[in-house]
């Protein structure tokens, strides 16, 4: 298996002089799943995925269950039942290879999981055949508890935008919790998560983001990928009101000093804005023990 960084991840790593350390952590990326993994996977409530059949038409989306949704087929590929989703664009259905980038979080236990790889929608599941599985750090996981009850939702709607209106702005200024989905030429999708307190995700515009990038890993798959194709997506949950929010956009990375650290600060400028109302029906705690 190559698991050697690509042009964009190492160029990141040696601007933050992480490159020894980063190449010490690549032999933790598999290409099958570890029996850890395998039962971590089985266990998931949710997970988010991107999927792109063109190397700038990315979309990000949640698959979620009270119930088991996930199955093992063999070491190399799974199948996500696609009972409870969000809004997935027509277009992605029917397609026999496209490009998939996953993340499964388990916030009660702070732990995350990332894949990514090639496979297709049929009979209502996504069969995912890994190219690259790994375990992300711990950081920055908001801890919350899974409540046994699920909300009761009406339908779907979908409404679309290019401006962050004052709902998607409040919202946004409460959030603790936001992925990215980004690619790469050869190396596929990647979905990261990202934590903070209140307010980190910053709205500089109505139709721009920021936040300021915190260590992890040192892997900088997502900052990598950004380097190399600007193009990404911005996913998030509101847990309160039980919707998603999915955003395409431009991103820039610019060097910054934090309190006489450099750290990278990345900035979007918003494309598409999608507002997924009654999307989610998992009922989350914040009373985390």
């Amino acid at each position: 298996m190559n698991t050697v960084f690509h042009e964009g991840e190492y160029h990141i790593q040696e601007i933050m002089g992480v490159r020894k350390s980063s190449d010490t952590l690549s032999s933790m990326i598999k290409d099958n799943i570890p029996p850890i993994a395998s039962k971590f996977l089985k266990d998931l409530n949710f997970c988010i995925i991107t999927i792109s059949t063109k190397k700038d038409d990315l979309f990000t989306y949640t698959v979620y269950n009270h119930n088991n949704f996930i199955e093992i087929v063999n070491q190399s590929q799974i199948s996500i039942n696609l009972e409870n989703h969000s809004y997935i664009p027509k277009e992605f259905y029917n397609i026999k290879n496209i490009n998939i980038g996953m993340i499964g979080l388990n916030f009660e236990k702070a732990m995350r999981i990332r894949i990514n790889g090639k496979g297709k929608i049929k009979s209502n599941k996504l069969y995912l055949s890994i190219d690259e599985i790994y375990s992300n750090c711990p950081k920055h996981i908001k801890r919350r508890v899974l409540q046994e009850d699920t909300k009761i939702l009406e339908n779907q709607t979908i409404q679309k935008g290019r401006k962050l209106n004052e709902e998607i702005i409040n919202i946004i200024s409460n959030i603790d919790t936001f992925f990215i989905a980004t690619s790469h030429k050869e190396k596929g999708l990647d979905v990261s998560h990202k934590g903070g307190n209140k307010g980190f995700l910053k709205v500089l515009e109505t139709n721009q983001l920021a936040f300021k990038d915190v260590p992890g890993n040192n892997l900088y798959n997502t900052i990598g990928n950004i380097y190399t194709n600007p193009n990404i997506n911005i996913f998030f949950i509101d847990f309160k009101n039980y919707d998603t929010y999915h955003i395409k956009g431009i991103a820039s990375i610019k060097e910054i000093q934090v309190e006489n650290k450099k750290r990278l600060l990345i900035t979007i400028t918003c494309k598409e804005i999608i507002i997924n109302k009654n999307s989610f029906n998992l009922i989350y705690s914040d009373d985390y023990l």
